[in-house]
């Protein structure tokens, strides 16, 4: 899927090609973040919830003449149906950059300024090689949906195109004419239409990546800070004065337990808005993740067994809590509570709380928790410097670490400056061109020794952003071009060989 971004911050113009695992590297201030935060705005949950209501408001000048057609059969006869292959065939890529060209109107209070200026911001979305997989990821979607008591309802089932709604408990056409109109009076005709717009449009948002997850560079601040009614003031001291209302709204939110699951969540997300969209989203997770309680896990538990890719996710977690970080993650009790604690095991009977433990840890934690309860695939990473208070060699364990993502189903975006993960990159490239029998051996020079870290070429892509533009420096055989690296070992050899 090839992106093209133009007018963003330092970015004049610049082409991608989204690929399972997407790198950007290059000098600080160049635009890497910005574009890493703005593809997950509007990949994300962010960019759907905008569009759809702008559309449903009637703000927007595209229409679908096929969703509004069953909007007005809906309206008028109390059921109709949708073709949502078709629909995705027609229109898929329409909606997708729909939704990139709305993006400037939301982006300043996504990005949390008031000084930046987003009304040049054009985003371009071409979905080339990936249509094919979106439209069956579409045919695949389940949807079973209802509102007013009931009294409205959207199903589609697994391999079925066909998403049909309808005003009645069954969805043959047993009420009569009188009868349906007597239903479609109680519900008002918006929100018909704000139901049936927001889950057209939520397969065709998910049927390209299930979910995005951001890790900004905070994330190592906002572990440490557990989400208690009263937050101490040395922990807040080290957020922004936006992140600080956002753990307080979390922090509230937690303490009134008795608030239903779709509440809490709301409130989590409302409170979420007051911060930057990346640290927004990271909370929104943090969130999930601390509300989970034991029925939450046994029923993660029946999923992986049921689910190998989930099961996969669930070992992930544990490889990288062992190869990496040397110990163990959990939640300090077993249901959600105000004074719930991450705890670190570096050691069989020996607990630490987030706040004392490692940097590595506080970077890694939540990506732990993350894969062993949350994690889903064809779900979108977006990662922050990956490398971040890492030593080398866990850097480029972490390389290996990501791949096994990407193939394990996960789609990774990162931003970095390590040159031991471009070179270890490379490395893994590399690996995969061997014959299958010679990998098992191969495995065991690498640092997980793990052939499911070897990751093909063309599941690769690699930029460096610079001077107002991406340029891809991926070549043949997993090379990379990093001189964006490579000049500054060179000006630091020059300056020694001068002394």
């Amino acid at each position: 899927m090839k992106v093209t971004i133009q007018h963003l911050g330092a970015i004049q113009q610049a082409e991608i090609d989204l690929k399972p695992l997407t790198v950007l590297i290059g000098p600080n201030n160049t635009g890497k973040t910005w574009m890493a935060y703005t593809l997950g705005g509007i990949f994300g949950r962010r960019g759907w919830s905008e569009y759809v209501e702008a559309y449903v408001e009637g703000k927007l000048s595209e229409k679908y003449p096929t969703l509004d057609s069953a909007i007005e059969t809906v309206l008028k006869d109390g059921s109709a149906k949708i073709d949502l292959v078709t629909f995705a065939e027609q229109y898929g890529e329409q909606y997708f950059q729909n939704v990139a060209s709305y993006a400037p109107q939301w982006m300043p209070d996504f990005m949390s300024t008031q000084f930046a200026v987003f009304d040049k911001l054009k985003v371009s979305i071409d979905l080339m090689g990936s249509k094919a997989a979106f439209v069956k990821c579409v045919k695949q979607s389940t949807v079973r949906s209802s509102i007013a008591r009931g009294l409205f309802t959207l199903s589609k089932k697994r391999g079925d195109p066909v998403l049909y709604a309808y005003t009645s408990d069954e969805k043959e056409d047993s009420t009569s004419q009188e009868e349906q109109e007597t239903l479609l009076e109680e519900i008002p005709a918006e929100a018909i239409k704000l139901h049936l717009v927001r889950n057209v449009t939520r397969v065709l948002h998910q049927a390209l990546y299930a979910n995005t997850v951001m890790f900004p560079t905070e994330r190592t601040g906002l572990v440490t800070g557990r989400l208690r009614p009263h937050p101490r003031a040395d922990t807040l001291s080290i957020l922004s004065e936006n992140a600080q209302k956002v753990v307080e709204a979390l922090a509230q939110a937690l303490k009134q337990l008795d608030l239903s699951r779709a509440d809490l969540e709301e409130f989590i997300s409302s409170g979420a808005k007051n911060a930057i969209g990346s640290v927004g989203d990271f909370l929104n997770t943090l969130g999930k993740i601390f509300n989970i309680g034991s029925k939450d896990l046994e029923r993660r538990e029946r999923s992986g067994r049921a689910n190998s890719q989930i099961h996969k996710y669930i070992d992930l977690a544990r490889i990288l809590e062992q190869k990496i970080l040397a110990g163990g993650i959990s939640l300090s009790t077993p249901e959600p509570d105000p004074q719930r604690d991450i705890l670190f095991h570096p050691l069989k009977n020996v607990k630490l709380e987030i706040p004392i433990a490692s940097s590595m840890v506080k970077e890694l934690s939540l990506l732990v928790l993350y894969l062993h309860y949350l994690a889903r695939p064809d779900e979108l990473l977006i990662i922050d410097e990956p490398e971040m208070n890492l030593h080398p060699e866990a850097q480029v364990k972490m390389i290996e670490f990501l791949a096994m993502l990407v193939n394990a189903g996960l789609k990774v975006l990162i931003t970095t400056h390590s040159p031991y993960l471009l070179d270890h990159l490379s490395n893994l490239i590399y690996a995969a061109e061997h014959k299958k029998e010679e990998q098992g051996s191969l495995a065991e020079i690498f640092f997980l020794e793990s052939c499911d870290a070897f990751i093909s070429q063309e599941k690769v892509s690699i930029y460096c952003v610079d001077n107002g533009t991406a340029e891809n420096i991926l070549q043949d055989h997993g090379q990379i071009d990093w001189s964006t690296f490579g000049d500054i070992t060179d000006q630091i050899a020059d300056i020694h060989y001068k002394l």
